[in-house]
């Protein structure tokens, strides 16, 4: 337990972390805070013992850094669930789209570009799940990628989608059809 006033450097992240990436010393910055469980965070002291171990979850620049978040090797994705990259055109990135929005991607044409009708009949299902990086297009002909985390059954769903889009969700958002 803490006493009044007294604050503690703890560790926070200052730059988005991947799981299963080395943590360096840059993705690291010290915060003084007011903290009634030390067990939750790490203590600025141990900097030592993080930086060149392995992210065990995405870490966002932002967080504290807890103890269970650092490991010698990922535990994400989580079991049931999947990782999956889409590939998206120039200029269909969301603005401002970022790790841990809530998404559905969604397809876009059918396939042979052919859209209602029968062929909308053949689209996959619209899947939910949410950003867990974003790299946009290095060039105007290049396409931007967006890795989500998913259900691992929906795999399947999105690499049959052909030009798949991204849409933000809201919280309030439960499903998508």
């Amino acid at each position: 337990m803490s006493s009044a006033g007294h604050r503690l450097p703890v560790l926070a992240v200052v730059r988005p972390v991947g799981a299963g990436e080395v943590i360096e010393a840059a993705d690291l910055g010290v915060v003084r805070l007011g903290v009634d469980d030390a067990t939750q965070v790490v203590a600025a002291g141990r900097r030592d013992g993080v930086v060149g171990r392995r992210a065990v979850v995405p870490l966002l620049a932002g967080q504290l850094l807890a103890p269970g978040q650092v490991g010698d090797a990922a535990a994400f994705p989580p079991s049931g669930r999947a990782l999956i990259v889409v590939g998206v055109e120039p200029g269909m990135l969301p603005a401002g789209l970022a790790a841990g929005q809530r998404i559905a991607v969604v397809p876009g044409t059918a396939p042979g570009g052919h859209a209602g009708g029968d062929a909308e009949a053949k689209l996959p299902d619209p899947v939910l799940g949410v950003v867990s990086a974003v790299s946009t297009p290095q060039s105007a002909s290049g396409k931007g990628a967006v890795t989500v985390l998913v259900d691992a059954a929906a795999v399947r769903r999105i690499a049959q989608m052909t030009e798949p889009r991204i849409a933000v969700l809201s919280e309030s958002v439960k499903e998508v059809s």
